[in-house]
């Protein structure tokens, strides 16, 4: 019996990847926020993958993720608005009088900016501990960190990458903020 071949090609399957998770945050999500909110994080990015948005109530999170109380949910939500991986904006629909939270995913450059304020990230993506050390990723992380910021950076990322570890840090705020300064005057 021969074994079944695979196909690579995902174009009409429904079940290729669709949420949009940087796959070089790997290094520090998991270190950053806690099962809850990465699982309320990659909900949401489900949802929102078809669309710039999604709204779903907090009754229908609360089922879908099979958590036990809507503060679960009002707490996770709070925390992944803080550190600016989604933004929550309250807005009516139309034909109805309900107002309900609309949620987006925020742009991995104003993430990583407010990840690097908060000091809980350093220059190289590291997670900061609360002793003010930071671990080290893994070889296989190392190098998703380094593909990641080269495609973000683009022409900053030789000026990042020659930097000392001291200066990486101020050299991704002012790379993320210049980007972020130029997306928004767009």
């Amino acid at each position: 019996m021969s074994a079944p071949e695979v196909n690579d090609d995902h174009e009409g399957s429904d079940c290729h990847p669709l949420a949009p998770i940087p796959a070089w945050w790997s290094a520090f999500l998991f270190q950053i926020l806690n099962p809850r909110q990465v699982c309320m994080y990659a909900y949401l990015a489900m949802l929102c993958s078809q669309k710039d948005s999604c709204h779903p109530t907090t009754d229908q999170i609360r089922g879908d993720l099979g958590l036990y109380s809507t503060s679960m949910v009002f707490e996770a939500l709070a925390v992944l608005e803080e550190l600016c991986f989604i933004e929550r904006v309250r807005q009516s629909f139309p034909g109805t009088r309900a107002h309900r939270n609309v949620y987006r995913l925020q742009p991995c450059e104003k993430t990583l900016l407010r990840l690097l304020e908060a000091d809980l990230i350093d220059g190289a993506l590291r997670p900061i501990t609360r002793d003010g050390s930071s671990g080290g990723p893994s070889p296989e992380s190392q190098r998703l960190i380094a593909d990641g910021l080269e495609a973000m950076l683009a022409g900053d990322y030789p000026r990042y990458s020659a930097a000392s570890d001291e200066d990486k840090r101020e050299v991704l705020i002012q790379s993320l903020s210049a980007s972020l300064g130029e997306r928004q005057a767009n």
